[in-house]
């Protein structure tokens, strides 16, 4: 596909000076609009919208820095390229042209090779911007229909999922006496079946949510947090043996941070769970250089060491469904969440010794240092 010449806007009072910008610039194959001021300019521009301006500085009436600023301030012209002419530019006019919104400068008389390499190279920027924008844009619209999509296939999967639960109930309950063993066993593994399935559904919701919704940081105590968190799990881990260290206070999303704790916590309370006494470590890791780092540690299952870089991914799973249940979703969840934070998730453990997962927020976002 040929792509048609780049349009340029030659906006200078002194008219030779004009036709010599014009004559160098269809030598390259440029076609060229012209203005004699600023405003003429501005007003040529909303009838007919550049790739590239060529500014002069110094004009009667509204000069070249007044022009860039409205372009720059108007959000269907501050794409624009522009670059400023003058006679004389020194240090404090350049600033000033930086300011007001100029990408690059030429001195007069204008050198024809500087000319077109710096036009060459600005316009090859604004089409990269384009694209950039245009993928952008693409992006956003899948994802909004990717959104409605997975709302769509959650509400449809639901619902049958619901009515096997239902239904398998309703048979254990009627003819529960009449069925054999075996054929109770198979419903049981039907039920279980249908609520994992059910849990897999909830989980892949939250996994593609989170990649989606807007940070919403705040000032967070992890200490807090954390006895907060450990709320949700008081049946589960009566005979859990808790050391809790003082934690820092961090810069995050509450509600994503609380998500990272409760997939870990839980994890920890899951793989302890065949323990005589289990125990449960959380704090503050000491060598965090550039960061913060919390660790939460258990003396559960623990896995093999060479394995641990496939943790973190979705479906990823090192046990066996019979052995310790879950979706193989929660470790994904942790990763993007604390990624989204500019952060790094990792984890250490030995089969049957144990295992540590850490976490880190960018130290720069924290409110204090850590204890």
């Amino acid at each position: 596909m040929t792509r048609s010449p780049a349009t340029i806007l030659i906006v200078d009072d002194e008219n030779q000076d004009r036709k010599l910008l014009e004559v160098l610039l269809r030598h390259e194959g440029y076609l060229t609009q012209s203005a004699v001021n600023g405003e003429e300019a501005l007003a040529s521009i909303t009838q007919s919208t550049p790739d590239l301006i060529l500014l002069d500085l110094m004009m009667p009436g509204m000069d070249g820095y007044e022009v860039a600023r409205r372009l720059k301030a108007n959000p269907a012209t501050s794409n624009i390229p522009i670059i400023m002419v003058t006679v004389q530019m020194d240090r404090s006019a350049r600033l000033a042209g930086l300011d007001a919104g100029a990408e690059e400068f030429l001195t007069k008389p204008v050198d024809r090779a500087e000319l077109w390499l710096r036009v060459r190279n600005l316009l090859r920027l604004k089409a990269l911007g384009d694209h950039l924008r245009s993928q952008s844009s693409i992006l956003e619209s899948v994802n909004a229909e990717l959104e409605a999509f997975s709302y769509s296939v959650s509400h449809d999967l639901r619902a049958p999922l619901r009515h096997v639960v239902g239904f398998v109930e309703m048979l254990q309950e009627d003819a529960g006496p009449s069925l054999s063993e075996k054929s109770l066993r198979h419903l049981t593994s039907i039920s279980r079946s249908a609520k994992r399935m059910g849990n897999l559904i909830d989980d892949l919701l939250s996994l593609s949510r989170v990649g989606r919704e807007d940070l919403q940081k705040s000032d967070v105590d992890l200490d807090e947090l954390v006895r907060e968190t450990l709320g949700d799990f008081q049946e589960e881990t009566r005979n859990t043996v808790w050391k809790i260290h003082p934690l820092p206070s961090v810069r995050a999303d509450r509600a994503l941070l609380r998500m990272v704790l409760v997939n870990l916590i839980s994890n920890a309370v899951k793989f302890t769970g065949a323990r005589a006494e289990a125990k449960i470590e959380i704090g503050c890791a000491p060598n965090g250089i550039g960061e913060t780092v919390i660790f939460i540690r258990d003396n559960g299952a623990g896995f093999d060491p060479k394995y641990a870089g496939k943790l973190f991914g979705a479906f990823q799973r090192l046990h066996r469904q019979d052995e310790f249940e879950g979706t193989g979703i929660g470790l994904a969840n942790v990763q993007r969440i604390v990624h989204r934070h500019g952060g790094r998730a990792w984890a250490e453990g030995v089969v049957d010794g144990g295992a540590t997962f850490y976490f880190s927020i960018p130290k720069q976002s924290a409110v204090h240092p850590p204890p």
